[in-house]
């Protein structure tokens, strides 16, 4: 099994989806504190490569906090690229999406003081009906985790029509259920009861997809530290009835069975084993 992180800052991301004139400061503590406790989880559950994972890092956070971004690249976990801001990139033009690809790449690489090789979307959300933003992600890294299916049937016949040669992909595995692609990791590890895990995990296995959970650092227990407080809500434009909404949705994020995610994490590696980076292993487990 295989554990990444998308190692992002969830109040500066917030702020500027909504003000994209505002530069926020970031988090800088929380998020070291949230990195502290996933290493500290990792020492404790990961056995000799387990110690070691993937950090899907946003380069906003190697620019401004160069020395975190160090810091986990040197306590040998890999670093890899989630895009330059925690933008939505599927619908940008190529030009924007391979010149932010390449800035982003450098801007992580000079921090970690590693070459950066892997690439996943944020939100998982780029253009996978046409091919031009795929191949730019090919020219530019060496593998991708942004796709999500059910088989690797499914992911071999995507590979072939948006004409990735040289690309490997380690998809996050989805099952459909009434409507929605339900995925490991994220939300649905939290929110779900611990035998959901141990489904997908199982189907996972069956289809010949390595179970693959992906997280988030606010996802590590209770993350109000990350919260938009109301007053923020309000010089952001909200009315009161939009403010009360994202208040809500705030704690589906930051709080809701927060407290269950070690736990359950805990539970899943008695049966399956870390194997470390995805650097690492791709010879193994990359289509």
């Amino acid at each position: 099994m295989f554990l990444s992180i998308d190692f992002e800052d969830f109040n500066y991301d917030f702020k500027v989806k909504f003000s994209e004139a505002n530069d926020p400061p970031l988090k800088t503590d929380a998020l070291w504190k949230k990195y502290n406790l996933i290493n500290e989880f990792l020492c404790r559950n990961g056995k000799n490569n387990g110690r070691f994972i993937t950090f899907f890092c946003t380069a906003i956070l190697a620019e401004k906090a160069p020395d975190l971004i160090r810091h986990i690249s040197k306590d040998g976990h890999e670093i890899a690229c989630h895009y330059y801001q925690h933008d939505i990139m599927e619908n940008q033009s190529i030009t924007k999406v391979e010149t932010t690809l390449r800035r982003a790449k450098s801007i992580l690489e000079d921090a970690s003081q590693t070459e950066v090789i892997g690439f996943r979307a944020p939100y998982f959300k780029i253009n996978k009906i046409t091919p031009e933003q795929y191949l730019a992600v090919e020219r530019c890294f060496d593998y991708d985790s942004s796709y999500y299916c059910q088989s690797t049937e499914e992911l071999k016949k995507f590979k072939e029509n948006m004409g990735l040669t040289q690309l490997k992909i380690l998809p996050v595995f989805s099952k459909s259920f009434a409507g929605k692609n339900l995925r490991l990791g994220g939300t649905f590890l939290k929110l779900f009861p611990q035998f959901y895990c141990l489904f997908l995990a199982q189907k996972a296995r069956e289809v010949g997809i390595t179970p693959h959970i992906y997280l988030h650092p606010y996802e590590f227990g209770v993350s109000e530290e990350f919260r938009v407080s109301r007053e923020e809500l309000n010089k952001l434009g909200f009315g009161h009835f939009k403010s009360l909404y994202w208040q809500y949705r705030q704690s589906q994020w930051l709080t809701v069975r927060n407290a269950s995610t070690v736990t359950k994490l805990e539970k899943l590696l008695k049966i399956y084993q870390l194997r470390g980076t995805l650097r690492d292993n791709m010879d193994h487990i990359f289509i």
